[in-house]
């Protein structure tokens, strides 16, 4: 039997289909300089760059996960690619991860999927000692950095989720909010990598990460398994199609 559809649906439907935001000019480059440094992909003023970057690094920004949540083949991280693209006038900058999504899609014939996979991760809960980041406001957004603050430095505003986000890197692994917290939040981080942290180091260096994360934060990551969900990279092609 045949169903009629309505008028009203499939115009609606086209009518999204074309609203969704695409690079009006894109240029995607093989860049077989090997791993060093790189320019992460980021949309400034309608304008898009990458230097030297991975599909795993594309992918982080394209779907807003961090690398540990992004699972498929070894080529994620070996091979390397520079990215140019301008948007379509008046499509605002935060519109970077469905272009980037559309990107991958019609240059490298990406195919995702999305499920839940138990990972070891980190729960961030707040420290006995209380919270220690102030709101963050236009006037104060985030703290102001001391000029020679020594170790490595993590510095920003954003939500609890967000911020563990930003942990996630250093952490080793996944760190998940369970703070209930809601509201924007400064925060400065001050602390000796881990790496570091196990050699001599002088009185004067900063906290482990983690000691500084419970110290200057008032956050504490507790380990944990936990299930998270993951993109699964069910193909992509290394070579990207003609620009």
């Amino acid at each position: 039997m045949r169903v009629a559809i309505p008028a009203l649906l499939v115009l609606t439907a086209t009518a999204i289909h074309a609203q969704s935001p695409a690079f009006e000019v894109a240029t995607v480059k093989i860049n077989n300089s090997g791993p060093g440094s790189s320019g992460y992909p980021g949309l400034r003023n309608g304008t898009l760059t990458g230097r030297n970057v991975s599909l795993r690094m594309i992918l982080r920004a394209a779907y807003d996960l961090h690398e540990f949540r992004i699972i498929g083949p070894a080529t994620l991280d070996s091979d390397r690619y520079d990215l140019e693209g301008k948007s379509p006038s008046g499509v605002p900058d935060t519109q970077l991860m469905p272009m980037l999504q559309a990107l991958l899609k019609e240059r490298f014939h990406l195919a995702v999927h999305r499920e839940m996979k138990e990972l070891p991760v980190f729960d961030m809960v707040v420290a006995k000692s209380g919270l220690k980041m102030n709101p963050s406001t236009t006037e104060n957004p985030f703290p102001k950095p001391p000029p020679n603050p020594g170790g490595a430095m993590n510095v920003g505003a954003g939500t609890l989720p967000e911020i563990a986000m930003r942990l996630t890197g250093a952490a080793g692994r996944p760190v998940l909010d369970k703070t209930g917290i809601d509201g924007r939040y400064g925060f400065l981080l001050i602390y000796t990598p881990m790496l570091q942290a196990a050699g001599n180091l002088p009185d004067s260096a900063p906290p482990d990460f983690f000691t500084a994360v419970e110290q200057q934060l008032g956050l504490k990551l507790e380990p944990a398994q936990e299930n998270v969900e993951v993109l699964v990279v069910d193909h992509v092609d290394r070579t990207p199609t003609e620009n």
